[in-house]
């Protein structure tokens, strides 16, 4: 039994969930006319090389639809108990002594790496940390007051524990803040979901353009781009499907993104001709009855 109440307002991790702040605060930049999607990320990492000589050819939105080519993820102090701030120059440098595996634009192949820089585009562009950048430009704006990127160590009785031995565990602290490393509550959630069912607009405050939502629900595979396993993936600017299939199975058009760290799970689902968005939580590393009553909560 957690040993605290679990309610709307309990943390949990979001992992790749995440990914939608992130492609969020690229299409803000966008917006802005800071960003053109199809320029090449060099352009905005000027230190961002590899081995392979063809990563000049990847593109901003080539990390968002997971094309690049680059390896994947990078593991080493993902996750932790204490705040490793170092992560996003050490996966920097790992990448520069690493090779492609596709041709970029040629297969989506799902890759946190992408995302890490991704968020580094944010960083660079807008001259703000990324963190602070998501909490000023969408946090804050859309009421998300509890949300936060893990740059202290939580304090006790505030996140969704894991339980083994009758006791809780360290809470896990996610390091690919671009990629998988937001903490969020249900409620805070909603919040975003309803970017996505009001065409960009929550609280009579524009957080994207419509224009912007549409190209994030564009599905990416649909022209010469080949699709990585599991080959049912439709995948979006940062949404996992934007044709899901068990929901078009239903004649329902559905946007999701899911999201799983080692002791955290997220699933976000909009669909948008009705208007409406589901989201839910849950911590646990194996699909025991504690993992249930998170979810249940």
């Amino acid at each position: 039994v957690p040993p605290f109440p679990l309610d709307g307002q309990t943390f949990y991790g979001i992992g790749s969930t995440s990914k939608m702040f992130t492609t969020t605060a690229i299409m803000l930049l966008v917006d802005q006319g800071k960003i053109e999607l199809d320029e090449a990320v060099t352009n905005y990492l000027p230190d961002f090389v590899m081995e392979d000589q063809r990563y000049k050819d990847i593109t901003v939105r080539m990390l968002l639809n997971h094309s690049a080519g680059v390896p994947g993820t990078d593991y080493a102090d993902a996750w932790s108990h204490e705040p490793i701030p170092s992560y996003v120059a050490r996966d920097l440098a790992g990448l520069a002594n690493s090779s492609l595996k596709t041709t970029p634009g040629a297969l989506n192949v799902y890759c946190n790496d992408c995302f890490t820089l991704a968020g580094l585009v944010v960083e660079r562009v807008s001259g703000m940390p990324f963190e602070d950048y998501v909490k000023s430009n969408i946090l804050k704006p859309l009421g998300m007051d509890r949300s936060r990127y893990q740059t202290s160590v939580s304090k006790p009785g505030t996140v969704a524990p894991i339980i083994q031995g009758g006791k809780a565990q360290p809470i896990e602290i996610t390091n690919l803040f671009a990629s998988g490393g937001l903490l969020s509550t249900a409620e805070d959630m909603a919040r975003l979901a309803m970017v996505f069912t009001n065409d960009g607009t929550v609280g009579g405050k524009r957080i994207l353009s419509p224009s912007a939502i549409q190209q994030m629900a564009a599905d990416e595979t649909a022209t010469t781009l080949r699709v990585g396993p599991p080959s049912f993936l439709r995948y979006g600017l940062g949404w996992d499907s934007v044709q899901d299939p068990a929901l078009k199975s239903a004649g329902v058009l559905g946007w999701t993104k899911g999201g799983d760290t080692v002791d955290y799970h997220a699933s976000f689902a909009i669909a948008p001709d009705q208007r409406l968005g589901v989201v839910v939580l849950g911590a646990g590393r194996s699909f025991s009855s504690i993992a249930a009553e998170t979810v249940a909560q």
